[in-house]
């Protein structure tokens, strides 16, 4: 069976916004096992509601983008998830919603953690360290 890979919010962003990633991003189209945390649920629908100011469009572009993209988003035991970044946030040293998003990589059973983001990028060994999920930046 295929590795599951959990998905970034930027990487999704980055394929309907067709910004500098758009390319690489579409490489998305030709993964399968694609799944995010219901942080990037809220990550979009944060996005959607300030850009389109209006509830049911921004909700409905959410669940569109996600269905579009292919991602399956997983629930989160929200108890695990704060324990697990509470214990990453000391040796992984990102921002908040980094850490989030990679203990739900990491509680979802992903073996894959798909960003652009910089900043996890350069840290691609710790997080392997310290959860065994790899960092793709889809280069």
């Amino acid at each position: 069976m295929d590795e599951i890979k959990y998905v970034d919010t930027n990487v999704i962003l980055s394929l309907v916004e067709e910004d500098a990633n758009f390319e690489r991003a579409r490489k998305l189209k030709g993964l399968t096992n694609l799944v995010t945390g219901e942080i990037t649920q809220l990550e979009l629908n944060s996005f959607y509601s300030r850009k389109l100011k209006d509830e049911i469009k921004a909700r409905a572009s959410t669940l569109y983008l996600l269905q579009f993209v292919n991602v399956k988003v997983i629930e989160a035991d929200w108890n695990k998830l704060f324990r697990k970044a509470l214990d990453l946030s000391y040796k992984l040293e990102l921002k908040t919603l980094d850490v989030l998003q990679i203990a739900s990589a990491f509680l979802s059973g992903s073996k894959i953690f798909i960003t652009f983001d910089k900043e996890i990028i350069s840290k691609r060994e710790i997080v392997k360290k310290y959860t065994g999920v790899s960092v793709d930046d889809l280069t």
